[in-house]
């Protein structure tokens, strides 16, 4: 009996190491090593900087609104400067993205970029929303948007009956970063 204790104590300490040392990188991880560096623009949006257009809304489009917790947004501009830089870092955020974790639900292809809709969770459960955008001329974006249950036909049909709070001082945030985006 105690051998048996003492390997399965060696084999849940293995297995705990193992996951806890997981190299895999991550998009929690890149957000946060992102937001360090200073050529990104980052900003964290919390759910409640999103109000409902009139008092009319159906209770199905309110439920959507709570499924919502928080919205990330992180870019990089490209300049005559970072075109290494953005190619390095688009590449490494399309790698995080074929991790089979991450299930695609839209792609679209443009002359000289792309989008891509991606989730984690289940189609009517989704528990992460992740939306990259590139363009060879402009840069890139990065939206994440995180919640519980979310449902992405219900998100789409919520997304054409609200708007942002205009007294919010993170749409201020918002707007005086994205206003210096040439």
């Amino acid at each position: 009996m105690k051998t048996f204790l003492q390997v399965s104590m060696v084999a849940f300490t293995a297995a705990i190491l193992t996951v806890a040392c997981d190299t895999k990188p991550s998009l929690q991880k890149y957000y946060v090593d992102s937001k360090e560096n200073n050529a990104f623009i980052s900003v964290d949006l919390p759910a409640n900087i999103i109000e409902l257009k009139d008092e009319n809304v159906t209770e199905e489009v309110k439920n959507t609104l709570k499924t919502i917790k928080k919205v990330n947004f992180l870019a990089l501009q490209i300049d005559e400067n970072n075109q290494e830089m953005f190619d390095a870092e688009k590449e490494k955020v399309n790698e995080i993205l074929k991790n089979p974790d991450y299930k695609q639900l839209m792609r679209i292809k443009t002359a000289d970029g792309n989008v891509t809709v991606n989730y984690l969770g289940t189609e009517d459960a989704i528990d992460e929303m992740i939306i990259f955008g590139s363009d060879s001329k402009r840069g890139f974006a990065l939206v994440r948007v995180l919640g519980e249950n979310m449902n992405p036909a219900d998100i789409m049909n919520m997304a054409q009956e609200i708007k942002l709070d205009g007294d919010s001082q993170q749409l201020k945030q918002l707007g005086g970063l994205l206003g210096s985006i040439k």
